[in-house]
């Protein structure tokens, strides 16, 4: 009976446990993402566990598969042929014999003694336990990923990075100063600290995003040149393991395009011709004070050789600043212009009203650079081996042709026309709260929050919005003297950099001429632009991941915390799928556990005639 019960179930066992195994452990995770592999606990032991039952099954199932041969070979309908054929049952080498006959001489039928067909059922569902079990081994393999830390307290993960209440604790131009440096080198927008993640929201396909992968491996980082949609950046795992749960962060999208009609613009349409009597030539208020445009001009010989000889430009930038000029009239904290309710002054009737969010219209960032380059003072005989110059400069506004002129170099040089180019981004950004999923690598369930703690309303400590502090970055080195040179910032963001060239008749390195070989081109206009948004987004979540100047002057270190609010992952040994798919095995198995059950169910547990006839025709 033990043989019956051995013989019927045990490959029914195996093959249950094998499936088990398989959705459990070695089914590929479609969600997860950047690369990662994640695994349920107890790898080592699954393994090592099929490997020990698969091996000792099989011996035992051999041990009783002898008896439903012998209770088989008892019954007329399925003795042997004749000794012959007893003989493969019976000798150890006897199955070998068989198997030879049966597939060695496929070709001469005639020839071939026909194998009984006891012999044939049970070779077939041996035949399929010997295949699927050593198979089984080839359908996992272990592999180094992460598994859960599960619900103890020491599975809060500690994380680096800007909370609720030290958010606004930076000074406001020490975040604008850090970004412009690394955006005016044209260095890769710094990516969040150690194996950081940025989050995507559910349904997007992140491996089709743009950026060439940048959102498939770790660390992501974000686009050079594109833009992006709803992406939320938090701190990250000290570890750098991915994590579950409640985080604050920073939600953001931008995304820029060149413009080529003065119309297309929302607030430098509303710009002012450079003649009329009532522009400010440093910028002035548009649309009821809710949008600000500012002049910086670099035609000057001061500005100019400072950066490309052979070069003038002169930039008009505008943006979104709502209720700017009746905050300024009225001494409005300088939190407002942070993620913080915006004061509207009036008396009476002062109110406040929630920064421009996530939710609400997509603030406006505008600019339109004009630009003269000129072969004069360029020739071979002003320096040693002079570039050639590319004068192309498509995709300029031809109705802005003129609006500015360069300055002459002498009186006897006349004023040239300056050729304009524009480019338009638009921008939203919210702090707040989001459930993060470590992996997959999404957020949901966002809570915006309407305000950040600021220690001392009357103080320069608070982190500007997005959509302020670009414009902030873009012109850092000139916020203090609108005639400084700037334009060098704009072309070294997309890698054009000035060359030096030494005068005529010295030799002396020091007094080389710094000169430009083109335009700065719309296209590369707007991937600066890009970038900025980039790197001041990273700005504002991390810090570069270091210290920083606080509002009052002093120095503090971004220190790590313990987020409460989540549960993050351990890095450990998983299983997951190996070199064979696990389908494949099932249907071995499944055809050696049906087989042995219906043969171990037909002559084990059913009641048969007395009687053995193990050989049919024994006189031959």
């Amino acid at each position: 009976m033990i043989r019956g019960i051995v013989f019927a179930f045990l490959p029914l066992s195996l093959t249950i446990y094998f499936i088990v195994i398989w959705r459990l452990y070695l089914v590929p995770d479609s969600g997860s993402a950047n690369d990662l592999v994640f695994g349920r606990a107890g790898a080592n032991a699954i393994y090592y566990s099929w490997f020990v039952l698969a091996s000792v099954g099989l011996t035992f199932f051999v041990y009783a598969r002898e008896g439903v041969e012998d209770r088989m070979l008892s019954q007329p309908k399925w003795s042997a042929l004749d000794p012959k054929h007893l003989r493969d049952h019976i000798r150890v080498d006897g199955w070998l014999g068989a198997f030879k006959t049966c597939v060695l001489h496929r070709g001469q039928l005639s020839s071939r003694e026909p194998t009984s067909l006891t012999w044939t059922l049970l070779g077939l569902i041996t035949l399929s336990g010997f295949i699927g079990l050593p198979l089984s081994g080839l359908t996992m393999e272990f592999e180094t990923g992460y598994q859960p830390s599960g619900s103890s307290a020491d599975a809060h993960p500690t994380v680096v990075g800007y909370t609720k209440e030290n958010w606004n604790a930076r000074s406001k131009f020490g975040t604008t100063e850090r970004a412009f440096l690394r955006w005016k080198e044209s260095s890769r927008i710094p990516p969040p600290p150690g194996d950081g993640v940025i989050y995507t929201s559910l349904g997007i396909d992140r491996p089709n995003l743009p950026g060439d992968g940048v959102f498939t491996k770790l660390p992501n980082s974000l686009p050079r040149d594109a833009g992006v949609s709803n992406l939320f950046i938090a701190p990250q795992s000290s570890t750098g393991a991915p994590m579950d749960g409640v985080s604050w962060g920073l939600l953001f999208s931008y995304n820029c395009s060149v413009i080529t009609k003065l119309s297309d613009f929302t607030i430098l349409r509303h710009r002012k011709n450079s003649t009329d009597p009532s522009a400010d030539p440093w910028g002035y208020e548009v649309l009821g004070g809710n949008g600000t445009i500012e002049i910086y001009n670099q035609t000057s010989t001061d500005a100019r050789v400072k950066f490309a000889n052979n070069l003038q430009a002169v930039a008009e930038i505008g943006y979104h600043w709502p209720y700017r000029q009746k905050q300024q009239t009225t001494n409005i904290p300088p939190s407002s212009e942070c993620y913080n309710p915006i004061s509207i002054p009036g008396g009476p009737e002062a109110k406040s009203i929630p920064y421009p969010g996530v939710e609400d219209d997509p603030q406006v960032l505008e600019i339109i650079l004009w630009q003269n380059l000129t072969s004069s003072g360029t020739g071979s005989d002003f320096v040693n081996n002079p570039p050639a110059l590319n004068f192309s400069l498509p995709s300029t506004i031809p109705s802005l042709l003129g609006a500015y002129t360069t300055v002459p170099r002498s009186n006897s040089t006349p004023a040239t026309p300056m050729s304009a180019i524009g480019v338009q981004c638009v921008s939203t950004s919210s702090v707040g709260y989001a459930t993060l999923s470590g992996q997959s690598a999404t957020f949901s369930q966002f809570q915006p929050s309407d305000s950040t703690p600021v220690e001392s309303a009357t103080t320069l400590k608070c982190a500007e919005r997005l959509s302020i502090g670009v414009p902030h970055l873009l012109f850092s080195s000139s916020r203090a003297n609108r005639e400084s040179e700037w334009l060098s910032a704009f072309y070294g963001s997309v890698g054009r950099f000035s060359q030096g060239y030494t005068r005529v008749g010295t030799h002396f390195i020091g007094n080389q001429v710094p000169l430009q070989s083109g335009y700065l081109q719309a296209e590369e206009l707007r991937r600066s632009l890009t970038r900025g948004f980039g790197v001041y987004a990273m700005q504002l979540a991390y810090n570069d991941g270091v210290g920083y100047v606080d509002g009052m002057g002093g120095w503090r270190e971004i220190s790590e915390f313990v987020n409460g609010e989540a549960v993050g992952y351990k890095r450990d040994t998983v299983l997951v799928q190996g070199i064979v798919p696990p389908g494949v095995v099932v249907v071995f198995l499944g055809a050696w556990a049906a087989g042995a059950v219906v043969f171990g169910v037909m002559f084990y547990f059913r009641r048969w005639s007395e009687g053995k006839s193990y050989v049919r025709n024994v006189g031959t």
